[in-house]
C-alpha cells in the first residue's frame, strides 16, 4: 500500500466520483479504479457504494478515510521536519556563505522581487541565481543539472518525477490549489466559484508542457505562452481566463485590480516539491535556500487565505 494510493483514495471520497477524481489528480479513470480494487483486496474490505449520483462511502470506507487522513497529513509533516531539521539553518545564521541556483515557476515573477529582498535581508551572504523554467521538465534533465528545481504541478506529474528515485532528491514544501483568473467587468466575477462548464465557455489561454491544459478548450485557446504577463494582460483585453496557483492571489491583485481570482467549485490540490539530482550533494546555501523557501511558501499560503476571506466578505 502506497501514501500517493491513500492520497487518491481520499480525493474519491472526496469528489464522491471517480470521474471527478480522475480530472483533479490528471490520472486515468482505469488506473484509480485499479488503486481502489486493490486497496480493498488488501483489507478485505468493500470502500465505496456505486449509486446513481457518483459513489458513497461505505461503514468501512469512512473508516479508512480518517485512518488514511492522518496517515496522509502524518507523511507529509514527518517529510517537512526530518527535511528542515538536517538543514543547519533554522536559528537563520547569517554567516552562512555561498552561491546557489534555482529554477523557479515563472509564476514567481509576481513577487520575485518582495521574495529576494527578503532572502538578502536573511542570507546576507548568499548568492543566490534564480532562473526562470518551464512548466515541465524531465527526470533525466533534473539529474543532469547541478540546479535545485521547485515545482508547483498536478499529483501525476509530481508522482512522474517522486518515482524517479533514486536519481532524484525531493523535498515536500506543501499544497496549493488553483485559480482562475477573470476580468472584473466579466460576468463570472459575480460567482463565488468555477465550474468546468463555466470555465470551457470563455477565451483562454494556457501554458508550454503543462497538465493544466487539460481544462483548455481547443477551440477557445488563444495561445500558449510562459509569459504570466500575457496572460493576465489578456484577461483585461480579450476577457479571457486563465489558470493560476492561488498563491499568485496577492501578486495578481497588487499589479492587476481589475482582475478577480476565483476558486474551482471542485478544489484541485498541487503538490510544491524542490527536486535535485541525488548526486549532488547540497552545500549549506543551498540548505539555506530550500529552508526559506519553504517559510516563504507557508507565509504566503497564510495571507492568500486571509486574502481570500476578506474577498469573500466584499462581495457578500
Amino acid at each position: 500500500m502506497k501514501i500517493e494510493h491513500l492520497y487518491y483514495f481520499l480525493v474519491i471520497a472526496d469528489a464522491k466520483s471517480i470521474n471527478k477524481a480522475s480530472q483533479k489528480l490528471f490520472v486515468s479513470q482505469q488506473h484509480l479504479s485499479r488503486i481502489i480494487s486493490n486497496l480493498e483486496n488488501d483489507l478485505n474490505a468493500q470502500l465505496f457504494l456505486r449509486t446513481s449520483t457518483g459513489i458513497t462511502l461505505t461503514e468501512k470506507g469512512a473508516k479508512l478515510k480518517q485512518y488514511a487522513q492522518k496517515i496522509v497529513d502524518s507523511y507529509r509533516e514527518m517529510q517537512a521536519y526530518f527535511y528542515l531539521d538536517s538543514l543547519p539553518i533554522q536559528n537563520r545564521d547569517k554567516q552562512i556563505e555561498g552561491e546557489c541556483q534555482i529554477v523557479l515557476p515563472f509564476f514567481f515573477s509576481l513577487f520575485l522581487t518582495d521574495f529576494m529582498k527578503r532572502f538578502n535581508e536573511v542570507f546576507p551572504h548568499i548568492n543566490l541565481r534564480c532562473f526562470e523554467g518551464r512548466t515541465a521538465y524531465t527526470a533525466e534533465e533534473i539529474h543532469n543539472s547541478e540546479q535545485l528545481y521547485l515545482f508547483i504541478d498536478t499529483p501525476f506529474q509530481i508522482d512522474t518525477l517522486l518515482n524517479a528515485a533514486p536519481e532524484l532528491k525531493s523535498y515536500y514544501i506543501g499544497d496549493t490549489d488553483v485559480a482562475i483568473c477573470v476580468n472584473r467587468s466579466s460576468p463570472l466575477a459575480n460567482k463565488t466559484s468555477i465550474t468546468g462548464d463555466d470555465f470551457i465557455s470563455y477565451l483562454q489561454t494556457g501554458y508550454p508542457q503543462s497538465e493544466w491544459n487539460k481544462y483548455l478548450s481547443p477551440n477557445q485557446l488563444l495561445f500558449i505562452s510562459s509569459n504570466i504577463y500575457q496572460h493576465l494582460d489578456s484577461v483585461l483585453q480579450n476577457n479571457s481566463v486563465c489558470v493560476v496557483p492561488s498563491y499568485t492571489r496577492a501578486g495578481i491583485y497588487a499589479l492587476y485590480p481589475n482582475i478577480v481570482l476565483l476558486p474551482f467549485k471542485e478544489m484541485v490540490l498541487n503538490p510544491i516539491y524542490i527536486f535535485h539530482s541525488n548526486s549532488h550533494t547540497l552545500t549549506d546555501a543551498e540548505k539555506a535556500t530550500i529552508y526559506f523557501i519553504y517559510d516563504y511558501m507557508k507565509k504566503i499560503e497564510q495571507s492568500e487565505k486571509i486574502e481570500l476571506l476578506l474577498t469573500k466578505k466584499l462581495t457578500h
